[in-house]
């Protein structure tokens, strides 16, 4: 038997370096295929959009997205191909990154988007982006294999999925760039957007399936180990409708209440009979008994008229208790004439109903005002409970499914969401319609939680929409901290060894550096200006250099001007005051002088002396400000943000692997202290959704469902917020679903022990 090595391979295996390019030559001759394959389609598909249109300017534009699509086929097929290997060997590198070292940025910076400027160009990013993101999740299965065992590959166990080279993201980015150097419309990149779409993307999943196979082949973990929340759906029985039925033999949960209840003795008379005494059809203290579509035509009268049904009047219940947004009605009921005259069954249920509607009001997860709007809904949950008792043992029955996603919703809710919310008028409205709209067909509790479901998901779509102006910023943000980490680190290359403290350093460190972030961003790093900021750095750092024969100074002499007219066009692009300009052209005119003047050595004075090495230590760890390049004023950089010296095991590395797992959409509960008196505090949940992340998932964007403010967070605080507890994520699909979780909680109250968590 072969025994498998699951490890890291040392950098440099000639083995698994092999076996990555056998992967990269796979996919992008498969990538090839499809995009061929889209492009032989490209003038039908978009002939017959054209047809379809009446509208004159669309028409047009699908028939020019033709006509490119035709000339510019080689071209496309071409580019296509150069920039995934590209991206690609981007990304393989950066894999086998041990180090936190920025040199590697300059192989991204000239192709970083650095059209940030114009709301267009961010749009299109964005929807890139969500065609890449669309993609993984239709090869969620293969991905989540392929990320571990290219990892594998790559010497890196902890992956991230858009690191991967044959990533989504790696084949969208790919042609995005293709599509922006051929294609000079932004509306027919759309076009072209649309094509890969429709065309190529159901191709992409076999090409994964392929690469998986290579890699089982060559011994690469054969055998996956998937995240916990990776359920296993095919051991699940399914009914005929494929839907998840119940265990087999297993008892459903009214069945196991009816045994609590007949254990404590609860409940007066018989099923469809025997009231109190016994006496037959009649309920508690000899009231007639009602049961049936009776008892539910009067359910039904509460239902519409409210508490006022109950004898509630001036704000107060007939008790005299206050009414409230959370009051459970269904205590309230039990003590009416219509509750003495249910029998024995239906007031069981009853009693079943209102402890779960208790369980509900004490969940500190639920916002009060949620709650509020959740409690409407105790009569028609009390009719269906009646009328229909697979609700307590069908996953699926739509009573039960609506209010899992209401409490869902709830859940995700900020802790002060109150009728002053917009969304709270939505979700009134639609459970008000539920409200007013139940009689007997449960049909209306799925149109309802559809309802929710599409309110919800406008919701999140308009907030995301409106926060283009804090992606654009955050954006803004990462390149210019990009931009001073690759400037940063080509200055540390030059000076150490070379420079000691003196006027030449703080130049380059405070002015010199502003010029090259702005380049940077503006024109990339494989701009002429670039290489020309280079070269000035270089040249300037040479003429400061001791001169010891007659050749070298001459040389300087003749360098010298063009270097000064070099240095005071770049610091002029950069901003840099005049008054800096004329002090350092000063400072730097005395030590050219002193180079010139000094003595020249002999040779044996160049022999006998040694030459002193000098390490200059560079801090840069402070902010600049510098002249915005993307508009007017200027504008202040932090740097790059990493979470350096975090442990590579325990809690804090898991916490890094949190973050790296965060997608757009996650859900995060942030835990916020808010200030209640002058002596102290009181800590609130704040649920918040993940609406935008970085390229280089250096800033992330929340927004709560209230719209109060955006959380925005580095990539260090947020693993920071995850260290220290002040935040979770919130499962997308709760393993215990919510109606399951509060019965659980009444059968474990009616055992006398503590509820489940």
């Amino acid at each position: 038997m072969r025994q498998v090595v699951q490890m890291a391979a040392p950098e440099g295996s000639s083995i698994f370096d092999g076996l990555l390019a056998q992967c990269r030559d796979l996919v992008g001759g498969q990538l090839d295929k499809a995009l061929a394959g889209m492009l032989d389609k490209a003038d039908a598909a978009l002939t017959e959009l054209a047809s379809k249109t009446q509208d004159r300017e669309v028409k047009k534009l699908y028939l020019e997205a033709g006509e490119v699509a035709s000339k510019q086929r080689a071209a496309i097929e071409k580019e296509f191909h150069a920039f995934y290997l590209a991206e690609f060997k981007q990304r393989s590198r950066k894999g086998k990154k041990t180090g936190g070292n920025f040199a590697d940025f300059d192989a991204e910076a000239s192709s970083f988007e650095l059209s940030l400027v114009a709301d267009a160009d961010l749009e299109e990013t964005l929807k890139f982006n969500e065609m890449a993101a669309r993609l993984r999740r239709i090869c969620d299965d293969e991905m989540a294999a392929l990320d571990q065992r290219v990892g594998v590959l790559l010497g890196d166990a902890e992956l991230a999925s858009d690191e991967n080279p044959i990533s989504p993201q790696a084949v969208c980015d790919a042609y995005k760039k293709t599509c922006r150097k051929l294609v000079e419309s932004v509306q027919q990149r759309a076009v072209f957007l649309k094509l890969f779409d429709d065309h190529v993307l159901d191709e992409v999943r076999a090409v994964y399936k392929a690469v998986n196979e290579l890699l089982v082949q060559n011994a690469i973990l054969p055998k996956i180990r998937y995240g916990v929340a990776k359920k296993d759906e095919a051991k699940k029985p399914k009914n005929k409708d494929g839907k998840d039925d119940e265990p087999a033999g297993g008892e459903d949960m009214f069945a196991a209440l009816q045994k609590l209840f007949a254990g404590q003795g609860a409940g007066q008379g018989g099923p469809g009979g025997g009231g109190a005494g016994g006496v037959p059809g009649m309920g508690v203290g000899g009231v007639p008994m009602m049961a049936g579509a009776e008892l539910l035509g009067s359910l039904t009268k509460l239902q519409l008229d409210g508490l006022a049904a109950l004898g509630a009047s001036g704000g107060q219940l007939a008790g005299g208790a206050p009414i409230s947004g959370t009051t459970n009605v269904l205590h309230e009921l039990k003590g009416s004439q219509v509750g003495a005259s249910m029998g024995q069954m239906d007031a069981m249920t009853l009693d079943v109903v209102a402890m779960l509607f208790d369980q509900l009001f004490d969940d500190p997860k639920i916002p009060l005002g949620a709650k509020g709007l959740i409690g409407r809904m105790q009569i028609p949950m009390l009719k269906v409970a009646i009328a229909d008792k697979e609700l307590f043992s069908k996953k699926h029955h739509p009573a039960r499914l609506l209010l899992d996603t209401t409490a869902e919703i709830a859940i995700r809710l900020p802790a002060d969401f109150n009728t002053d919310s917009k969304l709270f008028g939505h979700l009134e409205t639609i459970i008000q319609g539920l409200v007013s709209g139940y009689e007997d067909d449960v049909e209306i509790f799925a149109i309802v939680r559809a309802q929710l479901i599409a309110l919800m998901a406008r919701e999140d779509a308009r907030i995301e929409a409106e926060s283009k102006a804090a992606a654009e910023r955050v954006l803004r943000e990462e390149a210019l901290a990009v931009a001073k980490s690759v400037a940063q680190d080509e200055i540390r290359s030059r000076v150490l060894n070379k420079l000691g403290p003196g006027p030449v350093l703080e130049f380059l460190v405070e002015q010199w550096l502003k010029l090259m972030m702005i380049i940077h961003v503006r024109r990339g790093t494989a701009s002429e200006a670039w290489e020309h900021a280079i070269e000035g750095m270089d040249q300037l750092i040479w003429s400061v250099q001791p001169k010891e024969s007659a050749e070298e100074r001459r040389k300087l002499a003749t360098v010298v001007p063009f270097l000064i007219r070099r240095l005071d066009a770049g610091m002029t692009m950069a901003g840099i005051e005049h008054d800096v300009r004329e002090v350092f052209f000063a400072e730097l005119m005395k030590v050219h002088t002193r180079i010139m003047s000094a003595p020249v050595k002999g040779k044996s004075e160049e022999k006998g002396e040694e030459k002193s090495e000098t390490t200059t230590a560079l801090d840069f760890t402070a902010s600049i400000t510098v002249k915005n390049p993307f508009g007017g004023g200027e504008v202040k950089v932090e740097g790059l943000d990493a979470w350096h010296g975090m442990p590579s095991q325990g809690k804090a590395a898991k916490d890094a692997a949190l973050v790296d797992g965060l997608k757009q959409g996650h859900w995060v509960e942030f835990k916020i202290k808010i200030r209640v008196s002058d002596d102290g505090e009181e800590e609130k949940r704040r649920p918040a959704r993940l609406i935008f992340i970085t390229p280089r998932r250096t800033r992330y964007i929340f927004c709560d469902r209230n719209e109060k403010e955006y959380i925005e967070c580095s990539r260090s605080e947020i693993t920071r917020r995850f260290h220290a507890g002040e935040a979770i994520i919130i499962e997308e699909e709760p393993e215990v679903p919510f109606f399951e979780r509060i019965m659980g909680g009444v059968m474990s109250k009616m055992r006398g022990s503590t509820a489940p968590a």
